[in-house]
């Protein structure tokens, strides 16, 4: 969000604006993707890894774009508010402080899974990507819940 428009309400910048509208279209498809994987995996049609990675693809173009846009954004309002870049990480840190522990433990989540892929510890896979969904799901709903208050 940046300026606003004489009101109380915060007016979104054209960025911000396009960024969320791919996040809201995308992160639909990206829904719609799952229910079919998961209608094909309980009807046992056997259809599911074609959704399901369409899934993946719909997830990754709506987080990315909106991802890229918050941080730049939440970066250049820390450095307006401490009145320099320099003062801009700690400002982050304590305006942002839950978002940056969440991506830092998605960031360690997704090198270990990473790191565990071929010939790996399956355990350790699949807890690390359990964690990194849970954290993108508790970013994603943090947005959500921001978006909706003026």
């Amino acid at each position: 969000m940046s300026t606003t428009d004489g009101g109380t309400r915060p007016r979104m910048s054209m960025p911000f604006y396009a960024a969320d509208r791919v996040f809201r279209a995308f992160g639909t498809v990206a829904l719609l993707m799952l229910a079919l994987t998961f209608a094909s995996l309980a009807t046992g049609i056997g259809a599911w890894r074609v959704p399901f990675v369409l899934a993946h693809l719909a997830t990754l173009i709506a987080l990315v774009p909106l991802g890229i846009v918050l941080a730049v954004e939440a970066i250049a309002a820390a450095a307006h508010n401490s009145g320099s870049l320099g003062g801009a990480p700690a400002a982050l840190v304590q305006r942002y402080g839950m978002v940056l522990l969440l991506l830092a433990v998605l960031s360690v989540s997704v090198a270990v899974s990473l790191a565990n892929f071929e010939g790996g510890i399956r355990w350790l896979r699949t807890a690390a990507n359990l964690v990194s969904v849970a954290v993108i799901v508790a970013l994603v709903l943090r947005y959500l819940r921001s978006s909706r208050s003026p």
